[in-house]
């Protein structure tokens, strides 16, 4: 990931934050119409649930530059996803559910530069994070 796309995410993002409630509440009815049979795993409050949800992405966000700092903490929450039952085939679904949620909120601003660059930040989160579950599962 160049520094380029580290931009785009970061200035889209900023876009995102003011409108997160509305984003998660996208976020999660896209995800449990991909992947119907997660939603028993989400005991929370789906409105806390989608707080969470954004903090990581903003820390992942504002931590592109230090990845010393970011990988530590993905690794610990793919980690904890294995307790929670997640599966290295629901990542896909996670994806794919934070391209569509971001193409809706940010409208005609989603452009192929901007897909491109959250397809590659969440590739890392999501390869980190796998890496890790497997490593507690070994």
């Amino acid at each position: 990931m160049d520094d380029q796309q580290k931009k785009l995410v970061q200035t889209s993002f900023a876009r995102v934050v003011p409108k997160a409630e509305y984003a998660a509440q996208l976020f999660y009815k896209r995800f449990f119409e991909l992947a119907p049979e997660v939603e028993s795993l989400f005991n929370s409050e789906l409105k806390t649930q989608g707080i969470k949800l954004f903090q990581v992405i903003s820390f992942t966000v504002c931590s592109l530059d230090n990845m010393d700092e970011l990988l530590p903490l993905l690794q610990d929450l793919g980690r904890q996803h294995v307790k929670y039952g997640a599966e290295e085939h629901h990542y896909g679904y996670v994806g794919e559910a934070l391209l569509w949620t971001l193409e809706k909120v940010l409208k005609e601003d989603f452009t192929p530069e901007i897909q491109q660059a959250w397809t590659d930040v969440f590739r890392v989160m999501s390869d980190t994070m796998i890496e890790a579950a497997h490593q507690q599962t070994a």
